[in-house]
This record gives C-alpha cells, structure tokens and sequence, in this order.
C-alpha cells in the first residue's frame, strides 16, 4: 500500500527487559520493552515487537511487513558464556601448545572478579573452563611469527584428530588455534577444508582463530576460537529461531545483529563472539551521535539497566577498544567497545554479609525471573528496584506506563525481613542505606574509568540511561564532582536506540613490530590490506556504498610492555607524516598521564594498526512529538520521596508532556512511560528541543 509508514527497528535483549526503538523515515522515534525470556529470547523479541504494534495501534503481521531493517543486540553470547552452557566443542592447536587455555596466565585465576573476591585469593579458583582436556588434539605444524611455515602442517595428524573429536568425542563444534596462525592462517584453512570433506553432512560448527583475530597472544586468541565454538550454534539457533517467526509474519526486509565494536554485520557473516557486549555498545554508538551533536568533548556514558552497570569513555566522539576484554572470566582478542560493568542495575539484590554482618548490595541479580519482590512474580529478596519503590521515586501504578503495576507492600516485607530486622533499622533507613551503597559503587567504577583514561571526572559530562540511570545519576554526580547530566530522550532503551541508529561496522587489528623511524611504504602497504580485506566484509554483509575508512595505531616507548592507541589523521603515510606521528604520540602520552611523562629518548615503536570501516546507513534525527505549552498541564500531583535523610513532597510531572525549554527546580520527579528521572534537591532540569533533560547539578 503506497504511502504507509515504514520503519527500522533496534532492539537491545536485556537480562531483565528486551528494549525496542522504531524509528519512521520522517525521524519519529517510539519506544517499549518487554521482559525478557531467557529460555527463548526470539519471544521476548516477539512480546516487544507486540507491544510497539499495539503503540501504533496496528497488527504485529503488519508491523513486521512494514520493517525494512531489523536490527539486533543480544546477550545471547554473553549468557551462553556465564552458564557454560554451550555446545559441545573441541580444539585442535599445535602440537605442544594442548594446555594453553588451562595453565592461563597467571593474572587468569582473578581476571574478571570483582575486587572483593580478589582479595580473597586463597579462595578463588581458575575459572571453569569451556572444555575438558581431553578433547584438546595437538597436531604437528609450525608456522614462525614472520609467517614463514617452518614444519609443514601433517595431514595424517589432522584427519586423525578431527576423527577422534567428531566420532569418539561426539563434538558438535571444533575450534583450530596455532601458535602463529596470526601472521600466516594457511595451516587453518587446511583443517577446515578437510572438515568439511569428511563431514560436510553432519553441520559441524568451525571456528578458526586466524578469522576471529590477527593478533598475537596464543592464550586469548585460542580462548577466543574456543568460545566462538562453544556459544556459535547457541547464536545461531537464536537468530534461525527469530527468523523463522518474522517471516512467518511477512518479514522482507533485513535482519541484522549488532557487534560489539559498535556496527552492524549480516547475520550470515556475523561472528558469534563478535555479538558479545553488542547492547552497551549501541548506547556507545547513540552516546556518540549525541556528543556530536551537543559540542561535548568528553563524554562518560553510564547504563544502569535491571542487571548489570555499564560504564564507557567517549573523548571527541571516539571509543576505545578493550586489549583483551574478558567475559565469563575468559581473556579474548576481540575488537569490542571498553566497556566496564559490574553487577549494579534494578535487579540487584542486596544482602546482609554473613562474615561481616553487613549490608551487601550485589552483584547478584533477580533477573527478569522472578525479578524484583514489587513485582510480586515470586521474589522475596530486597533488590535496588524495591528501595527506590519504598523511597518514593517510582510510582506502583504507573511502572511500564501503567501496564504493570508494583506491590510496595511485597518491596516492605522483603527489606523488613532480610535487612532491616536483622539490623535493628527501619525499612525507610534500610532502604536508604542500599541505596546509598549501589551509588557508591557505581560512583567508583565511574572514577576508575575517567582516572584510567586520564581525565577529571570534574571536565567530563554524565550520559545517563537504561532504565534505572535516572534516577541515581545525581548521586554519581555529586560524589564525583560532576556538574552536567545529559538524560536522552531515549534514556530507558538508549541501547536499543543507538543500535537502531547504527551503521554496518567492521573492524580488523593486526600486530606488528615496527621501530622508528617508520618506513612510510610498509606502513602504507599494512593499510591497504586491512582496508582490502574490510571492504570485502562489507560488500559480503549487503553493503555496496563506499566504506569510510578510520585509521587507528598503538604505539609506545621502547622497554615499556604496553602501549596507548591513537587516531591517524591522515589516510596514508609519507616521510612527512611517518616523523610526524612520534610527535603526535609524545603529544598523546603528555596528554593522558601528564607533563614529563613521555621520554623521547628512549625511541618509539608501533605495536598495531587498527582500521575501521563504516558503511553509513541512511538515518533521520529524532523528532519530538508536539507538548503543551504551559508546564503545569504536565504536573501530576505530588509524593512523598527521600532525599538527604527526610522524606519530602516532591512534585511529579508527567515527562512527555513537559514543554521544550522549560526548566524544572528539585526537588521533583519526571515520569514517563520507561524510566523515571530523579531531580534532587539543590539541582535544575531543562528540556531541550528534542526532549531531552539536561541537569545542572
């Protein structure tokens, strides 16, 4: 039917809420969630897409047939990882090289906790590992780290151990590794030409590590074809799942899933492990597009959603890259986003600690099953969600818009009986006090990150969202010297806004080992066949425009053991540009650990190159839809909420109907269908043009 509404569509699976953003070809943007089902994530998909049809007041089959892009971040990777519930999966790597994964290193038996566990270290243990020893087959090859094959690969050595694994083993999945196949992967290809020889039939999932990363770090690039193995049929069986339910309902257009580099790839060309950390990265992608657009230089995104809190730095619009991020414990050599999280979000429970007989608040989580004891689904533990219900910030029957409501008597009960008994407080002082500790944390994790990235927490400005964001970023701002808070418009379901925004994305890493002076041929030859390479990426995940290219290389000093990554600011390199760039890394060092840090004198070398390659999908700026013009049409009456160590009345406005350019003193509270923003007392909230609140703390 000609001139009906189309639409693209983000959707972000949360642990507790599957998030949707569609937007139309005019720029309108509409938001929902729906919880989610971790025994099926394509019905919580299925439960949001419902719900947004239900919005437009339209059928679901119609809604569908009218999507031309679908876009898709999960945690489906992610929860495969943390419950070890994969597949069943081999390895085959060197010979010699067999124990790799488990000797680790020796950072492995603490990587990935939290410091209270580490400082606990005679009760830690390594973590468990993706797969047993003995389905770990070593074959004869050897390729050095030039890329020269000093052993050839033993044809014999590999039929056998691909026999053993797939036969005696009964492996749905192999994962291949060798020592240097970074440099050279020719030796991988031969395994899996013969795989798919011999077992063609039988749908075995392979995972080489020379096609996941070209780095070198024999540890984290085996864990990395290892885990790719191990979650690749789980995400795969998801998207079949969620393909076969949108076509059944008339879809055409595309499905795409989101990286945690930041882009979007093809569901067919999509590496498994490259979806891990795929929804904080499209609220780093909408935090970008927003910094742009606002003129803020150094931005802090912090997304406190029902789970986890997730913290990232953006600085003049560019994100960084994780060296070797960590997931269930597990070193990879993946590009994904830095991104640090901790267990803190709606969900968290909070505990008093048998040892110390203290509060605790976290990281365990409710979930999205039973969730909260408000929610009245079964939980009987006090999560942060149920505080900020007895506190005052949340309205029972206006959470979800009204379509759930929340039991404050189920929230008293559960603080009463596992908190504030057992301490002698009230629920109003337990209650306050959990709230404090989670904001305490968070607040250190937000530190952390800008020390870390060598900024002032004090010149940086705070993107909050996820669903609970608003409501704790003033307490983040005030115990880190913050001024300036900028709440989306699209804060409750940023993630899933930013991945509907986003543009294919591919990116490739590769290590060398260059000392300067830099020749400026070689450089420029490296350059050329990533970005070859990248552009077939692109052109297999269905885009045919022409990519646009992002230069990026980590250098550092002589005898130091890691190095900084910077931008390039030009395409190729000459004699000119390749002296140019020691300065420019002296001038980088200076500026994130101080004057007098960088020792010119001891030389430069470059480490790595890495390109990013862009394929820029047509988008429209978000539109706001018309409000009043007066703000008291959006009040909606008053309640009683805490701040400071007193319950006071706090005005309630109703978010979406607040005229732009209106400026709201605390106390008070905004509440809009997804979220609810805490406007404390002592601070101020404008909207802006495109409704989005701006605090001045």
């Amino acid at each position: 039917m000609t001139g009906e509404v189309r639409y693209t569509i983000g959707i972000d699976i949360g642990g507790t809420f599957t998030d949707l953003t569609m937007v139309t070809e005019q720029g309108i943007t509409q938001s929902t969630k729906a919880p989610t089902t971790p025994d099926d994530f394509s019905i919580g998909v299925m439960d949001a897409l419902a719900e947004a049809a239900g919005i437009n007041g339209i059928t679901l089959d119609e809604l569908v047939r009218r999507t031309d892009v679908l876009k898709n971040g999960s945690t489906v990777a992610t929860n495969a990882l943390l419950t070890r519930e994969g597949t069943r999966v081999g390895l085959i790597t060197t010979r010699g090289f067999e124990d790799t994964v488990f000797i680790m290193r020796a950072v492995g038996r603490v990587d990935g906790l939290p410091a209270e566990e580490v400082r606990r270290i005679a009760y830690v243990d390594k973590p468990q590992p993706l797969l047993p020893r003995d389905r770990v087959m070593g074959v004869h090859e050897r390729i050095d780290c030039q890329g020269r094959v000093v052993v050839p690969v033993n044809i014999e050595d590999i039929a056998a151990a691909i026999e053993r694994l797939v036969e005696i083993e009964g492996v749905d999945s192999i994962a291949v590794s060798f020592l240097h196949a970074w440099r050279n992967p020719d030796h991988e290809h031969v395994v899996r030409r013969m795989i798919d020889e011999r077992y063609g039939d039988r749908n075995i999932f392979v995972s080489l590590s020379s096609d996941l990363s070209r780095e070198a770090g024999e540890y984290a690039r085996t864990n990395t074809a290892v885990a790719n193995a191990f979650v690749g049929p789980a995400v795969h069986r998801y998207l079949g799942r969620l393909s076969e339910r949108l076509s059944l309902l008339g879809f055409s257009g595309r499905l795409l899933v989101m990286q945690g580099n930041g882009g979007l790839a093809s569901i067919d060309h999509a590496a498994p492990i490259s979806t891990l950390q795929s929804g904080p990265a499209g609220g780093m992608f909408g935090a970008a597009l927003m910094s742009e657009a606002m003129g803020h230089r150094v931005v802090v995104t912090a997304d406190m959603g029902g789970t986890s809190f997730d913290v990232g730095i953006l600085s003049d619009g560019v994100w960084k890259y994780a060296d070797e991020p960590i997931f269930a414990r597990l070193r990879m050599l993946q590009p994904i986003i830095d991104i640090r999280s901790i267990g803190a979000g709606g969900g968290t429970i909070a505990r008093i600690d048998p040892i110390t007989t203290r509060m605790s608040v976290g990281p365990q989580s409710a979930g999205a099953q039973p969730g909260p004891a408000c929610y009245d689904a079964g939980g009987t533990e006090p999560t942060v969600t149920d505080c900020n219900l007895v506190l005052g910030y949340l309205d029972p029957d206006f959470f979800l818009g009204g379509r759930k409501s929340l039991s404050v008597e189920r929230a008293e009960q559960a603080i009463r009986a596992n908190l504030a008994e057992p301490l002698g407080l009230s629920v109003l002082e337990s209650a306050a006090g959990v709230f404090d500790i989670i904001n305490s944390k968070m607040s250190d994790l937000i530190r952390r990150e800008v020390v870390r990235n060598g900024e002032v927490p004090a010149e940086c400005v705070l993107y909050a969202f996820g669903g609970a964001g608003a409501i704790h970023a003033t307490s983040w701002a005030r115990e880190l010297g913050m001024s300036q808070i900028v709440i989306a418009n699209t804060s409750p379901v940023f993630s899933a806004h930013g991945i509907a925004m986003s543009d294919f994305l591919r990116t490739r890493l590769a290590t060398l080992t260059y000392v300067a002076p830099f020749d400026p041929a070689q450089l420029n030859r490296d350059l050329d066949t990533l970005e070859d390479d990248l552009a077939m990426e692109l052109a297999k995940d269905g885009f045919n425009g022409t990519p646009v290219f992002k230069r990026y290389v980590t250098m550092h000093f002589l005898r130091q053991t890691t190095g900084e990554e910077m931008p390039l600011p030009w395409d190729r390199f000459d004699g000119k540009a390749a002296r140019g760039v020691e300065d420019l890394y002296v001038e980088h060092y200076r500026r994130l650990y101080g004057a007098g840090a960088a020792y010119e004198k001891s030389g430069l070398a470059m480490s790595r190159i890495r390109v990013d390659a862009v394929g820029a999908i047509d988008r429209r700026a978000a539109e706001q839809s018309s409000v009043p013009t007066i703000l008291d049409e959006a009040r909606h009456g008053s309640r009683r909420a805490y701040f400071d160590g007193d319950l006071l009345d706090t005005v309630v406005y109703r978010k979406d109907r607040v005229p732009a350019g209106s400026t709201i003193a605390g106390p008070a509270i905004l509440e809009s269908e997804l979220t609810t923003i805490v406007v404390a007392p002592g601070t101020s909230a404008e909207i802006d043009a495109l409704g989005n609140v701006v605090v001045t703390v």
